[in-house]
C-alpha cells in the first residue's frame, strides 16, 4: 500500500524454554510461569504471545496465588512480534496457543482465513484513544478537562499528528472513527476527511514512541499526537531513570529516553469512541488442540478475566472491557471520566480506511500548471479567476509535506520566450532553496502571487498539457504519485496548432505504464471546456473536474488527491 510497506520478516519458531519447578523466571525476553506440580504431572508448554505493552500485567496476573491455573501447564509469555498475524495466516511452525494483541484490528491480515486460523474471544481490558499533549501546554485546545472535537484540534495553530496507522493500532482505530464521524459521499471520502488525513500526516511522529521522544526533547513546543490512554499512563509512570517494574520482569518498552521525560496529559476526543480492546485470541494449531491444552488455555483465560487479571490490568493503567476505571482516582495521564465506553472499529472499514490513508499520504511529485490567458481576469464570485487559481495553488501547498516535490508553470500564447508555457519554479523538493527564496515552498507561494501580473494572450491548452506531462515523466520519481495539476478557465484558443484528437492521441501514445503520469485538469467557471479536459485527462489515466463556484476549488483538489492511486479504475 504505497509507502506503507512492512519489511519482509523471516518466519520464526516461537521459543520454548525448559525450566525446573520455578514459579516465575524471566530470560531472553520470555517470562515463564509454572505451577508447582503434583505427582505424575507432565509439564505442558503453553506459549502466550502478548503485545509488548501488556506483557507486564499478564505476567503479574499469573504470578499471584496460582490455585486456579492448570497445575500441569507451563505458561510461557513472549512479546508478540508485528509479523505474528502473517505467521498465523501462513501456518508457520511453533505458533503460540494464545495471542493477546492491543486491538482486534491486529487480526486484519488474516483476511478470509480468520475464522479457520483463530478464535477471537472477548476483550480482556480496554483503553480509549486520546490526544497526548505536553502537560505544560495542556490547554492548547481549550479546557483540558473537556473533550476536544476533531475540528478544533485540526484547525488549531498546532494540529495533532497521527503515528503511522499501518503499525500503530491506536492510530488506525482513531482514523477509522474519524472517517465514520465525517461520513462518506456516495462511497467516496468527503473533502473534510481528505483534508484531515493530510493535516494528521504532515510531519507527524512515525510512532507513539517517537511522539513521546519529541515531547521529552521539545517540552511544551512538541506536537500533540493520537495514542491510547494506556500509553500516556505508562509514559507518565516511568521515572527519570528506567527501573524494572518487578524483579525478574523487565518493564515494557517505551522507546523514550530514560532521562528528560516530560509529563503528558491525555485529552478525550469528543466525536470518536475508538478504543483498544485487547482481545484474547486462541490460535488454532495445525493439529487439533488436545483436551489438556484446551483446559490449560481455559484456566489461563479464567485467571485473566478474574480478580487477579483485572487488578493487574488496572494497575497498568487499563480499564475494564466496558470502559470502567478501577478505583476512585485516576492515575497520572488517565482521563477523569470513570467510564469511557467504546468499541474497536469494524475490521473491513478499518482496512478500507488504511488503504485510503496510503493513497492520500503517498509521496508526491507534482507540476502545477496555471492558465494566465487574458480571460482569467474575468470576475468569478467575489474575486477573479486568476485569484481563484492563485489561492488554489497556495492552498494546495499547505497540503503537502516537506518531502514532496513541486514545480510551477504558467501558460498562455504570450509568454516571453515564445512558447505557450513558462517555467516559474522548477520541480524539486519543497525544502530546497530556489534563487533568493530560502525554500521552494516560499518561492512557489511568492510567484503564485504574481500570476495576475502575467495575464494576457490566449489559452494554449493542448500543447501545454503535452509539454507538462513530458516534463514530469522526464524526471519521474519511482514510488511517488507523479502528476500534472492543470487549472484553466477556458478552451484551447490557439489557431493552427495541435488539435484535440491529436493531443489525446499523443498523450495516449506516450503513456508509459512503468512511469505513469496523471493529468488532473480543473476547469474554472462555465466557459471551461469540460469535454476537452476530460479527454485529455483520461488519456493519461487522470481525471477532470469543473469548479463552478469558488468553494469548489479546494473540494475538487482534495477529491483528486483521494483518487490518485486507484486510477484509471476509480
Amino acid at each position: 500500500m504505497g509507502q506503507h510497506r512492512k519489511p519482509q520478516r523471516r518466519r520464526r519458531r516461537w521459543p520454548f524454554v525448559a525450566l525446573g519447578a520455578a514459579v516465575l523466571i524471566a530470560a531472553a525476553g520470555i517470562i515463564v510461569y509454572q505451577a508447582r506440580q503434583g505427582p505424575g504431572c507432565t509439564p505442558l508448554p503453553v506459549t502466550v504471545a502478548v503485545d509488548p505493552t501488556v506483557v507486564d500485567p499478564v505476567a503479574r496476573a499469573l504470578a499471584t496465588d496460582p490455585d486456579d491455573v492448570d497445575p500441569c501447564a507451563r505458561y510461557q509469555i513472549v512479546a508478540a512480534e508485528p509479523s505474528l498475524a502473517s505467521e498465523i495466516r501462513s501456518a508457520s511452525p511453533g505458533l503460540p496457543a494464545v495471542w493477546i494483541p492491543q486491538s482486534s484490528l491486529a487480526l486484519a491480515p488474516l483476511g478470509d482465513n480468520a475464522d479457520s486460523a483463530v478464535r477471537r474471544g472477548q476483550s480482556l481490558a480496554s483503553s480509549p484513544i486520546v490526544l497526548a499533549v505536553p502537560t505544560a501546554d495542556a490547554a492548547r485546545y481549550g479546557d483540558p478537562a473537556q473533550p476536544v472535537s476533531w475540528t478544533t484540534a485540526l484547525t488549531s495553530p498546532k494540529p495533532p499528528g497521527l503515528p503511522d496507522p499501518d503499525t500503530e493500532p491506536g492510530g488506525l482505530a482513531a482514523l477509522t472513527g474519524l472517517r465514520a464521524a465525517i461520513g462518506d459521499d456516495g462511497g467516496r471520502p468527503k473533502p473534510a476527511f481528505v483534508a484531515a488525513v493530510l493535516a494528521l500526516h504532515n510531519d507527524a511522529p512515525k510512532s507513539v514512541d517517537a511522539g513521546f521522544t519529541a515531547m521529552a526533547e521539545k517540552g511544551s513546543a512538541a506536537r500533540a499526537f493520537v495514542t491510547s490512554e494506556h500509553a500516556v499512563v505508562q509514559h507518565n509512570a516511568q521515572p527519570g531513570s528506567a527501573q524494572p517494574s518487578t524483579e525478574g520482569i523487565a518493564a515494557g518498552p517505551t522507546g523514550v529516553p530514560a532521562t528528560g521525560r516530560q509529563p503528558v496529559t491525555a485529552l478525550a476526543l469528543a466525536d470518536s469512541t475508538a478504543v483498544l480492546d485487547f482481545p484474547l485470541v486462541r490460535v488454532n494449531q495445525p493439529q487439533p488442540d488436545s483436551p489438556e491444552l484446551t483446559h490449560a488455555v481455559d484456566q489461563l483465560e479464567k485467571r485473566l478475566r478474574g480478580p487477579a487479571g483485572q487488578q493487574a490490568f488496572a494497575a497498568a493503567g487499563l480499564r475494564a472491557p466496558d470502559g470502567t476505571r478501577a478505583g476512585t482516582s485516576a492515575a497520572p495521564g488517565m482521563l477523569a471520566a470513570e467510564k469511557m465506553a467504546g468499541t474497536a472499529p469494524d475490521t473491513t472499514a478499518a482496512m478500507n480506511t488504511l488503504r485510503l490513508w496510503s493513497a492520500l499520504t503517498l509521496q508526491s511529485r507534482i507540476l502545477a500548471v496555471i492558465d494566465t490567458s487574458g480571460s482569467m481576469a474575468a470576475q468569478e464570485g467575489p474575486t477573479d479567476r486568476i485569484g481563484l487559481a492563485s489561492a488554489a495553488a497556495q492552498g494546495g501547498l499547505t497540503l503537502f509535506p516537506d518531502s514532496s516535490e513541486v514545480g510551477l508553470w504558467s501558460f498562455s500564447s504570450e509568454q516571453p520566450d515564445g512558447q505557450a508555457w513558462q517555467e516559474l519554479v522548477p520541480i524539486g523538493k519543497l525544502t530546497d532553496p530556489v534563487g533568493p527564496a530560502p525554500s521552494r515552498r516560499a518561492a512557489l507561494a511568492g510567484l503564485a502571487e504574481t500570476l495576475r501580473d502575467r495575464l494576457g494572450g490566449k489559452t494554449a491548452l493542448y500543447a501545454t498539457a503535452i509539454a507538462a506531462t513530458r516534463e514530469v515523466r522526464a524526471g519521474y520519481r519511482p514510488g511517488a504519485s507523479n502528476a500534472v495539476v492543470l487549472i484553466t478557465d477556458g478552451r484551447n484558443e490557439v489557431d493552427g496548432g495541435i488539435d484535440l484528437p491529436t493531443a489525446v492521441q499523443t498523450l495516449r501514445a506516450e503513456a508509459d505504464p512503468t512511469r505513469p503520469v496523471s493529468l488532473i485538469a480543473i476547469g474554472i467557471g462555465p466557459d471551461s471546456d469540460g469535454d476537452a479536459l476530460r479527454q485529455l485527462a483520461e488519456a493519461t489515466g487522470g481525471a477532470a473536474y469543473v469548479a463552478q463556484n469558488p468553494q469548489d476549488i479546494r473540494a475538487v483538489f482534495l477529491d483528486a488527491l483521494s483518487q490518485r492511486v486507484c486510477r484509471p479504475d476509480c
